[in-house]
């Protein structure tokens, strides 16, 4: 196989390479954020890009120096800003229309630059220089917004090492090339395709690992949301709450549970229908989540039950909170469809010992709290220790 034939093998392989990933791009879920859901179409003009660009880089090894002085700059730091504008597009971020400008003044004046040093006869292998040193720019940019904006996922850490490793082949890597193999033609697109194969692969998984993780991390944060007033279900209290409790206990901090029900609530929906009955829901369990603490978690148990996760705090604390939170509801006026409905609730108090878990708790509660409804209604009972 001749020298020629070797570089259109290359050429071809990365393109295969390219459009695998271009294919395989169009797989992906598409986020329901309106910048987001546009980082899959930057990250395929990347690829398409940077096979351009290594096409341009094997053109003096086919006998067409000129067009490739003319395309190599433009077609390498396009791919490189298209990797910022994916990363970006990532985090949900936008680009100033003055960043916009800068971006394309960049291009335009470091291509023009190139061209004159190639017809200059590139003294002092300056416009290997520049071609590296603009690289870099956007590169930076990229490493910035990661470190900037990072959930400290897989996939953010994969596509900073991959940033990383080629800031640290364009400093480090081209005095040794320069020094080796910087007038070899032959050597050149063998080079050039062991570092964009590298890098194109890494930023494929990096950015198809990162979009997964961030959609799974959604997903599971929807499973543990209740559909109809927004507070957290069943599933985290079985999931979550353990871990919560632990947390606690690492901490030698106490663990109360608050369990409350709305008083007569049939009622509501008998007199109302139950379309009102869920907004009146909603309506209430927005009322409780706004008097709990930062770090209180309100959970619907079901139907007009609920549960609040109040770490960190004492059954004495948690007995003061849970009488705020009955006279709260007591004072609200829920209007529904310029309809006013006023509500009383009924709530049991409870703390977890430390031989107990968290389902015990629970169950002092409900007992608790099944007092309360005995002895009248709108009131809060507080379990025995």
């Amino acid at each position: 196989m001749s020298a020629t034939d070797q570089v259109l093998f290359l050429i071809a392989v990365l393109g295969i390479l390219i459009l695998v990933g271009i294919v395989y791009s169009f797989a992906l879920p598409t986020p329901s954020h309106r910048y987001k859901a546009q980082s899959p179409y930057f990250a395929r003009y990347f690829l398409v890009c940077i096979w351009v660009g290594y096409v341009s880089l094997c053109l003096p090894a086919l006998n067409y120096p000129l067009i490739s002085a003319i395309m190599v700059m433009p077609c390498i730091l396009l791919a490189m800003y298209m990797i910022f504008m994916t990363l970006l597009r990532r985090y949900g971020c936008a680009l100033s229309q003055r960043h916009v400008i800068a971006i394309a003044l960049h291009v335009i004046i470091s291509t023009a630059a190139y061209i004159w040093l190639f017809i200059m006869e590139n003294p002092f292998r300056l416009k290997d220089w520049l071609l590296s040193l603009s690289a870099a720019i956007p590169l930076i940019l990229s490493w910035r917004l990661i470190i900037r904006q990072s959930d400290d996922t897989t996939g953010d850490k994969l596509n900073l090492s991959t940033v990383a490793l080629t800031l640290l082949i364009l400093v480090l890597g081209m005095p040794v090339y320069f020094i080796f193999f910087s007038d070899s033609t032959v050597t050149n697109p063998y080079i050039a395709f062991v570092i964009i194969f590298i890098l194109t692969l890494c930023f494929m998984l990096g950015f198809v690992s990162s979009l997964m993780q961030t959609l799974f991390t959604k997903l599971l944060t929807q499973v543990y949301i209740d559909a109809l007033t927004g507070t957290k279900n069943r599933h985290y209290l079985y999931k979550e709450a353990p871990d919560q409790l632990a947390h606690c206990r690492r901490h030698k901090q106490p663990f109360a549970l608050v369990a409350c029900d709305i008083d007569h609530f049939k009622h509501v929906n008998d007199n109302y229908g139950h379309p009102a009955g869920d907004e009146v829901l909603k309506q209430f369990a927005h009322k409780l989540d706004q008097n709990l603490r930062a770090g209180d978690v309100l959970i619907r148990m079901g139907g007009e039950e609920f549960l609040a996760l109040l770490p960190n705090c004492d059954l004495g604390q948690a007995n003061i909170l849970a009488n705020r939170l009955c006279q709260g509801v007591r004072d609200a006026r829920m209007n529904v469809d310029g309809t006013v409905i006023t509500l009383t609730a009924s709530f049991g108090v409870s703390s977890v010992n430390k031989d107990e878990c968290i389902f015990d708790g629970i169950k002092k509660a409900d007992k608790a709290l099944y007092s309360a409804k005995t002895s009248g209604r709108d009131q809060v009972k507080q379990v025995s220790v």
